[in-house]
């Protein structure tokens, strides 16, 4: 019982003190480590993953050896007695406690030298971010550790989803690609390969693709199919889409292909007809209506909820990266840890997007009709913030922030460097001209500057330049 004593109370009393200093890696009595061999242990071992500096290590080494001082080394001594004799000195040392639980005096103990710890030490900022009581790493407030070397990734499929920021993403991938000489999946002309239909290999022509049959990127507009895409992409490609709030996406989809045409009504008249008229209308082209996203991605629009489910667990498990339109540089910043890309590489001027004053204020009712119309789509995009906010927690709130600031500041600077200015995308004093007079894009002064120019070129020219330059790099040009 003896022996039972002391052990529990020394394993509690490391227990105790070692949380709140940081004792991850220190073995306790219950596992049968001495607590003489923890001065040994304090001076020697190496630092634990994760606690800090090798100066804030000795500091913590020396807090733990004064703890020992201080509480376990007498605490010890006097529960080594034999319990008569421990009974008298309690009582003459201690008149009037004797009769109480042992459990009272070492909480006592424990009291005074923690007030003693703080009186005389000086913490540091990393002690008292590692002191939390709780035990937890705070890792999302503080910033995570710096990742390890690595290398860029050159090898991603982007599944570029209608109306969701996709053709601000597709720059990134495109620019990339050009002036690293990668190779890409490309129609003979236009840019999709697939939809209404999925994807298939024999979409892409022979002669544009490499002899491996494997390219190093998929950007353009896709229906998708993991089985086929597989089949051109190679083994360590990442996987990354990008998803929009759903009744956002609905009402730039109905206002950019004047959707009123195909459903007989105006937007702001959803609210007041009947939700089974509404999903009954059919796609415009085949390929554009109600839970666009889903669509993009390969699914029917029939899923039962059972099998919704499944659908967003499968694109859980093949995606490495989902976007969000509505937190583009925090989507950003995460893109290019992914891919181990610098935060240049992924600057980028905004395509493709509605000017401010031609976007519809919608009431609310209208958007919960909306909502209700798109409800996988909203399962999707629900799942997938989670999974977003997910990410920057693991990542770190204030990190993300620092990486955040630290984007828009360069971007600032090339807008500075490239004398960009925002105009109409129909304007005609353009080069290249944007699908529609509805959105914005950009002329740059300084057109000798490539990256400048990518910068601001829209989708459409961007996509034949890169598909020339394609042609060049695999020597077809004499076969198309």
């Amino acid at each position: 019982m003896h022996g039972t004593s002391s052990m529990l109370t020394n394993s509690f009393l490391v227990v105790t003190l070692g949380r709140p200093l940081g004792f991850r890696c220190i073995a306790l009595n219950s596992v049968g480590i001495e607590p003489r061999d923890h001065i040994t242990r304090m001076l020697s071992e190496q630092p634990c993953p994760a606690l800090g500096t090798s100066e804030d290590y000795k500091e913590r080494g020396r807090l733990r050896l004064m703890v020992w001082v201080l509480l376990c080394r007498p605490l010890r001594l006097l529960l080594a007695l034999p319990h008569e004799r421990r009974m008298k000195l309690l009582a003459l040392k201690f008149p009037g406690l004797y009769t109480r639980h042992l459990r009272t005096l070492v909480a006592g103990l424990v009291l005074v030298t923690i007030l003693t710890l703080l009186l005389y030490t000086t913490p540091t900022p990393t002690s008292l971010i590692i002191s939390a009581a709780t035990n937890f790493r705070s890792d999302a407030l503080v910033g995570a550790e710096e990742e390890p070397h690595c290398s860029p990734h050159r090898h991603v499929f982007f599944l570029k989803t209608h109306k969701c920021a996709s053709s601000t993403v597709q720059n990134i991938f495109l620019r990339y690609g050009y002036l690293h000489n990668l190779t890409f999946a490309l129609p003979s002309s236009g840019n999709y390969l697939g939809n209404p239909s999925v994807f298939k290999v024999s979409m892409i022509p022979k002669n544009m693709l490499p002899p491996s049959g494997k390219v190093d990127m998929f950007a353009v507009h896709t229906r998708l199919s993991f089985r086929e895409h597989a089949r051109i992409l190679h083994n360590d490609t990442r996987w990354i889409t990008i998803v929009r709030d759903p009744a956002s996406l609905f009402e730039s989809l109905f206002q950019f292909f004047h959707l009123k045409n195909l459903y007989g009504f105006e937007l702001s008249e959803f609210s007041s007809r009947p939700m089974s008229e509404l999903l009954s209308v059919p796609r415009f082209g085949g390929k554009f209506g109600k839970n666009q996203m889903l669509f993009d991605l390969g699914y029917p629009g029939n899923l039962s909820v059972a099998e919704l489910r499944r659908a967003i667990d499968e694109l859980d498990k093949h995606f490495d990266l989902v976007m969000v339109s509505e937190y583009m540089d925090e989507s950003l910043v995460l893109l290019r840890h992914l891919l181990c890309w610098s935060l240049h590489d992924v600057v980028v001027f905004t395509k493709n997007a509605r000017r401010q004053e031609v976007k519809a204020t919608l009431e609310p009712q209208t958007l919960q009709a909306l909502r209700e119309m798109n409800s996988a789509d909203v399962l999707l995009y629900n799942h997938f913030v989670a999974r977003h906010r997910q990410a920057i927690f693991k990542f770190g709130v204030q990190r993300m922030a620092d990486e955040v600031s630290e984007l828009r500041s360069l971007r600032d600077e090339y807008y500075e460097d490239c004398g960009a200015r925002e105009v109409k995308g129909r304007d005609s004093s353009l080069k290249f001209k944007e699908y529609s007079g509805l959105v914005s894009t950009y002329v740059t002064a300084n057109n000798s500057d490539q990256n400048c120019l990518i910068l601001s070129m829209p989708e459409l020219p961007l996509i034949d330049t890169v598909r020339n330059h394609h042609r060049t790099l695999l020597n077809v040009d004499k076969l198309s």
